[in-house]
């Protein structure tokens, strides 16, 4: 599974093992900033080595506020 930019992970390691995040930007080929819009808003987010995450099929587009992104992954996990 390629993580892109938009893509929703699940954290696979760490104190966030378990939660679901967008990837906000990909800084190289090992790390990504993933942020959730709560605890990491998009203004602050976290850098994550990709061997921590867990890719899914899914991707968010244009997530402009931490609402947003809030609701989006509350949608996805509720599908989950």
């Amino acid at each position: 599974m390629d993580i892109t930019k938009g893509s929703v992970v699940i954290a696979k390691a760490g104190r966030d093992k378990g939660k679901a995040f967008a990837v906000i930007e990909v800084l190289s080929d090992r790390e990504v900033l993933i942020a959730d819009g709560k605890r990491r808003p998009i203004e602050r987010p976290k850098r994550k080595n990709v061997i921590h995450l867990q890719g899914t099929h899914t991707t968010v587009d244009c997530i402009t506020t931490n609402r947003q992104l809030r609701n989006t992954l509350k949608e996805f996990l509720q599908e989950a």
